[in-house]
């Protein structure tokens, strides 16, 4: 066998085992979810697999006729973690509120504000309600919550008020 003819052969024999690797479902999605602490701030929640949860222990809060804010929690790993989520009627100037978290040591001695600022409609963290026909919601990356922190999601409107569900 020449040479060249062996390097095509061991090429195409490399290029099919990669294929296969990559085919085999849900294998870099696994490893891709898995995460561990403080080491998770910034996931996206809805690519996780969730032990308990998700559920929201504070909220929906209503902001008004167009807006509700929640906190969501749920546990991966053996570890909690929060994020906020803002739900709201398609239309109704949703790109001016923000939605985001907040964590602090429970003396709140030190604290983290503004954690994972999504606009309403922020690409890649938006999605359609199923249940409503013209409803979304825009959420927040997820952020790690040991039991020595307490976590709170908060909204904050056009002219810069703030409203936060209570500390968890």
């Amino acid at each position: 066998m020449k040479l060249g003819s062996r390097i095509g052969a061991v090429l195409g024999a490399l290029l099919s085992a990669l294929t296969l690797v990559l085919m085999l479902p849900g294998s870099a999605q696994a490893r891709a979810q898995a995460c561990y602490g403080f080491g998770c701030d910034g996931h996206d929640p809805n690519i996780q697999s969730w032990q308990t949860g998700p559920v929201s222990p504070y909220g929906p809060y209503n902001l008004g006729s167009s807006f509700l804010y929640e906190l969501r929690w749920g546990k991966t790993d053996g570890d909690q973690y929060s994020w906020a989520r803002l739900h709201y009627i398609s239309g109704s100037n949703e790109q001016d509120w923000s939605v985001y978290v907040q964590r602090c040591t429970k003396d709140q001695s030190e604290c983290y504000w503004r954690l994972g600022l999504k606009k309403g409609g922020a690409s890649g963290w938006t999605a359609k309600i199923p249940s409503g026909t013209n409803y979304y919601w825009t959420r927040t990356p997820m952020y790690y919550n040991p039991s020595t922190h307490m976590m709170r999601a908060c909204v904050e409107d056009p002219s810069g008020d703030q409203s936060c569900t209570p500390w968890y």
